[in-house]
């Protein structure tokens, strides 16, 4: 016992105390929004909107102002302290998610939904950036797979929460996420010490100065990495989206079945991301991240041609195999080649494919679904991402050499 409580000490000094609040922030949130997110597009289509088309436009909103936050503003995450950027955007999506709870019309959802995108906007890049102040390099890869590994727990456990809560009162969703953003603005505000601005190379300093802008080849790392890694964002926006409603004419209990696809997922991840990336860390990041577009594919042929439910189950764990390999690696990937100065604004960058996805992929793909079926779409998404597959192990060879892999002791 005495070996075990040693063993456990010596884990949680291995990592900063901010790791450990982002942790029970992120399982608290991850709860609470996972109660709504695979139950939004039938609450607005069936509650508030009344048609899949403006269900999709609406949801299509909030990334689309990530997106223009984003280019406007992106560069507040390098320019404002980490924990004062982290603070207020956790403030603005409680708000945001309280107003959800009562809003009855699609016009006043829609506006506090872009608010909610705002708020995330900020926060994402910005506490990825903190977080990459403060850990050791060699530990990014699993730091980042513990925090996902934090957000599942409260995945595996929403999904079944909200089946109750959508069938007797969904907006009690939006009012319980609201509460887990304050809660988590509390602990971020208590326990984590605000950091100190990155020192500005010499150049970029005289530009801040001058107030000129960086040239984009500053950013053509990122840019790359954001286009690159679009594919993969464009499967997740189809699996968050047209995926409830490709299932609802292929499966008998389709809102259980959902929930249990989710609930499975967040388990697997639980138990095996953290050992998954510890496990592949030799391993070079290019074999990692372009292996994960393989292992999606292979999920999305799944949604398309398979309709028995213990087989959709078993996808899961390709899925969960690509999401903790390939998305850890990719974020472990943008650290390194961010210089300090400008590592919030290279997380903004290359988080911004998913926020184009999510703008345009639900619409696009409810399109091919209503008229072509949900086979024909998720069979175009799997050879997009084969395409992405083949385009970015190009790219990541040629990048091994100047970017040596970090390993962890």
């Amino acid at each position: 016992m005495n070996l075990l409580l040693a063993s456990l000490a010596r884990f949680l000094a291995a990592y900063p105390p901010l790791l450990w609040v982002r942790l029970f922030g992120e399982t608290l949130t991850s709860l609470s929004s996972t109660m709504i997110a695979p139950f939004l597009v039938l609450y607005l289509s069936e509650n508030v909107s009344g048609s899949v088309t403006v269900t999709m436009l609406v949801i299509g909103l909030q990334p689309f102002s990530e997106i223009v936050l984003t280019l406007f503003a992106g560069g507040l995450t390098d320019r404002i302290r980490r924990k004062t950027i982290m603070l207020a955007a956790l403030l603005i999506q409680g708000f945001a998610m309280l107003g959800m709870a009562f809003a009855d019309s699609i016009a006043a959802f829609a506006v506090l939904y872009i608010i909610n995108g705002a708020g995330r906007s900020l926060f994402i890049p910005a506490s990825r950036a903190h977080l990459a102040d403060a850990i050791l390099p060699a530990q990014m890869a699993s730091a980042f797979a513990l925090l996902n590994t934090s957000s599942s727990i409260g995945a595996a456990i929403g999904p079944l929460i909200g089946v109750i809560l959508y069938q007797y009162d969904p907006a009690m969703a939006f009012l319980l996420t609201a509460i887990s953003l304050l809660l988590y603005a509390i602990a971020v505000w208590w326990k984590i010490p605000q950091t100190p601005l990155p020192d500005l190379p010499a150049q970029a300093g005289e530009n801040a100065r001058s107030g000129k802008r960086e040239s984009w080849q500053a950013y053509r790392p990122a840019l790359a990495i954001m286009t690159l890694s679009l594919p993969i964002s464009l499967f997740y926006a189809q699996t968050e989206t047209n995926l409830q409603l490709h299932l609802k004419h292929t499966l008998p209990d389709y809102l259980h079945a959902l929930a249990l696809l989710i609930a499975v997922k967040g388990v697997l991840i639980i138990l095996f991301e953290f050992l998954l990336v510890k496990w592949t860390q030799h391993l070079p990041a290019r074999l990692l991240i372009t292996g994960a577009y393989g292992c999606f594919m292979l999920v999305s042929l799944g949604y398309a041609y398979i309709d028995y439910l213990p087989l959709l189950l078993a996808m899961q764990v390709l899925l969960v195999i690509g999401e903790s390999v390939g998305l850890t690696q990719l974020l472990a990937f943008v650290t390194r080649i961010s210089p300090p100065s400008m590592r919030g604004r290279y997380f903004a960058i290359t988080g911004t494919h998913w926020d184009i996805s999510r703008t345009f992929g639900p619409y696009l793909g409810s399109l091919v679904l209503l008229h072509n079926g949900g086979a024909l779409l998720f069979t175009l998404v799997a050879v997009i991402l084969a395409i992405g597959a083949w385009a970015m192990h190009h790219y990541l060879r040629s990048k091994e050499k100047a970017l040596p892999h970090a390993q962890e002791g």
